[in-house]
């Protein structure tokens, strides 16, 4: 797990996507201490720019924190890696209300909404999104930019392909039990 996870920012963080996840993003992030957020989207009003304009040195500030909070999986992935290579720091967020085990291995640009549990010699890829109630069980391994939705379950030694969706309710069984 990254230490920025557990870090405090007095920098306001940017959320590339201002859609619901966004937004729920920022009162979380404003919560657990990484003040007000500033957003960057195509559509929504109210943001500092489109998603494009990450790289505009009015927003870029070495070192400020950046996350993705976009549905699409591989665009996720793709522009944690923009942002990262323009200079933000992309880590890892893990709500207080979260369970995560000291043994878990988190990729950048991971977050981990509230009553999410992760268990012990999981490993997540680049940009997964482990959503509100979600389990993923000891030994797991989830490709980059993998979303478990509410509720989605992932159980022991399973492993997912990058950029799938687990659906609410959707149960990925252990390996030994797809035999």
């Amino acid at each position: 797990m990254s230490l920025l996870s557990r870090n405090r920012f007095h920098r306001r963080p940017l959320i590339l996507g201002k859609g619901g996840f966004g937004r729920q993003l920022a009162d979380w992030l404003a919560e657990d201490g990484w003040g007000v957020a500033e957003f960057l989207d195509d559509n929504a009003p109210g943001c500092a720019g489109t998603l494009r304009d990450y790289a505009d040195p009015a927003l870029l500030k070495p070192g400020r924190p950046a996350f993705v909070a976009l549905g699409n999986n591989e665009l996720r992935v793709k522009l944690l890696q923009k942002i990262s290579a323009a200079g933000y720091e992309t880590p890892v967020y893990i709500s207080a209300a979260a369970s995560v085990s000291p043994s878990a291995v988190l990729e950048p640009g991971c977050v981990i909404l509230p009553q999410a549990y992760v268990g012990a010699g999981v490993h997540l890829g680049t940009g997964c999104i482990v959503n509100a109630g979600a389990i993923v069980d000891h030994d797991a391994v989830l490709g980059r930019g993998v979303h478990i939705a509410p509720g989605g379950i992932v159980k022991a030694g399973a492993e997912v392909a990058p950029f799938t969706k687990v659906d609410s309710g959707e149960i990925i069984r252990s390996p030994w039990e797809n035999v």
